[in-house]
């Protein structure tokens, strides 16, 4: 019988008895190793990992029917579906039907996409033990991250309000691990007591996203001197210039995505899942609150120059820099209408 389960599940499944055998899936890597971190508790034995492309089948086998007198766990890493086939899939399905009572097995899959789903084989190779649990670990949106939050502050030795915590995944983004680095910093800041909004501001610095953001609304209101002083931000953070053209592109491509939708009579939820955002992306939710603000032939001159930019940093010898700075200078023309 296979179990399905989820990062938030697992824990508590975990207090009813280990399963022989978890395929644990998804595009974080964060909820991942918490998940095999638990697992890992759980049996409270000796821990062996192997790579599912590159172990040879001798060694395989033997890590998957050798018995040992205390609990051990193996960890399969990087599973790939194209090669779940043929004479591997035959293997597996001789031997996980009949593993040592004291081997537990999770096997690993992760993906970077962002609409990725857990494929059926998956669970196909969990069909093949006795007892299993396919465990999903998919990147949470903002909402669902709260309690995360509050977990790390808790783990930590401190506690975070709504209000400051809304204010760190606005800095630092949604990523787990690097929310989970930061709340070790400010839980220490303050003192393992209550982690405040200002704390926050003082001690995480604001991701490039977050920076293009205030970037283009600076640049849309005119002013220049904060803009300057953002683009500077961004490269020292970056440090190639590509990439933050990269990162202020994103931006306006979201608007020329939305205009596009709008004017075609296209949803969000739809252009989200055609285009492959995930279900209330940030970005472009202010894309939708910028849009209104760019004509058509606006939004087309910036692309236009936009590429050019991209096409000089990627092809010219001259200082990139540079470059890019130019760039941005006609970027405020054509964004306040003087060009």
């Amino acid at each position: 019988m296979v179990s399905k389960l989820s990062d938030t599940t697992l824990r508590n499944d975990l207090k009813k008895g280990l399963k022989q055998f978890y395929f644990i899936a998804g595009n974080d890597s964060f909820l991942i190793d918490n998940c095999l971190r638990l697992i890992s508790e759980a049996v409270d034995g000796e821990v062996e990992r192997m790579d599912f492309s590159e172990t040879d089948t001798e060694t395989a086998e033997g890590q998957l029917t050798t018995y040992s007198f205390s609990n051990k766990l193996l960890i399969i890493d990087n599973f790939k579906a194209s090669e779940f086939t043929g004479e591997k899939k035959s293997m597996y399905a001789e031997l996980l039907a009949d593993l040592p009572a004291t081997l537990t097995v999770a096997t690993v899959l992760y993906s970077d996409d962002p609409r990725f789903r857990i494929p059926k084989s998956a669970e196909n190779m969990a069909e093949m033990a006795q007892e299993s649990a396919v465990v999903s670990c998919l990147k949470k949106e903002r909402e669902q991250l709260y309690p995360y939050i509050r977990r790390m502050a808790e783990l930590a030795g401190a506690e975070i309000s709504g209000e400051a915590a809304s204010v760190l995944i606005d800095l630092c983004g949604d990523d787990l691990q690097l929310l989970s680095s930061q709340i070790e910093k400010l839980a220490a800041a303050s003192g393992y007591g209550e982690i405040k909004e200002d704390t926050v501001r003082r001690m995480c610095p604001r991701t490039t996203e977050e920076n293009v953001f205030s970037f283009i609304r600076a640049v849309e209101r005119g002013q220049n001197r904060e803009a300057v002083t953002l683009l500077n931000e961004m490269l020292e953070t970056e440090t190639e210039p590509v990439r933050v053209l990269a990162a202020i592109s994103g931006s306006f491509v979201n608007i020329a995505r939305v205009k596009a939708a709008e004017a075609a009579g296209v949803s969000r939820d739809r252009l989200e899942e055609e285009m492959g955002y995930r279900k209330g992306d940030r970005a472009l939710g202010v894309a939708y609150s910028n849009a209104r603000r760019y004509s058509q032939e606006k939004i087309d001159n910036v692309i236009y120059l936009l590429n050019e930019t991209d096409r000089k940093l990627k092809s010219g010898a001259a200082d990139k820099r540079i470059i890019l700075e130019q760039a941005m200078v006609r970027l405020a023309l054509i964004v306040s209408g003087r060009s």
